[in-house]
């Protein structure tokens, strides 16, 4: 869960970064991701399906492994909704600990100046990397053009030196139409 976070973390900075860029013009956005992550020497890889209302709302639907398929995760503010279709049971819940010093962030860059608590790296106008204070660092890498923005199709994050997952996105939408009920989980797992 907390590298989807720091995902929207990284889209929502590079959103609200105090330097103009082209980041600043996404409003909204739709990907599909597939995630590899590599944990106490266990690897992982999972799609989903990403839809973000900057800066605050944002719902994430498996597509795999099989087992959660159709799970829908919604993050809106401080609450996250779980739906498990296996179950069919709907879960409510506070952010954690760990999901409300992203959303921090998030609520924070408005305000990023010198004393931020990262830095923003670029190279010939695009941003390569976000590091922050805590050793967690994030690179950016094979722009193209989505949509008139130049956006990254492969993120890896790092905890200090030690990679612990890599973002690969398609199907890239930015500025999409969407509405309140984009963010409804029953209404997305009718889909």
């Amino acid at each position: 869960m907390k590298n989807i976070f720091l995902f929207f973390l990284v889209l929502t900075l590079t959103t609200f970064s105090k330097e103009e860029n082209d980041f600043s013009k996404i409003k909204t956005f739709k990907a599909t991701i597939i995630e590899s992550s590599n944990i106490n020497n266990r690897k992982k890889t999972k799609e989903y399906k990403v839809l973000a209302d900057l800066p605050n709302k944002l719902i994430k639907t498996m597509i795999s492994p099989e087992i959660n398929k159709g799970e829908t995760y919604l993050y809106n503010e401080n609450k996250k909704t779980i739906y498990f279709p296996l179950l069919d049971q709907t879960i409510y819940q506070d952010v954690n600990t760990e999901e409300n010093y992203t959303l921090k962030f998030i609520k924070d860059l408005g305000a990023y100046n010198e004393k931020s608590d990262f830095k923003v790296v670029k190279l010939e106008g695009e941003i390569k990397e976000i590091i922050y204070n805590d050793g967690v660092h994030i690179k950016l890498s094979n722009y193209s053009k989505v949509n008139g923005i130049n956006f990254p199709k492969y993120i890896t994050i790092f905890d200090k030196e030690i990679e612990i997952s890599k973002l690969v996105l398609s199907n890239i939408e930015i500025n999409l139409s969407v509405t309140d009920e984009d963010f409804l989980i029953h209404e997305t797992t009718k889909n």
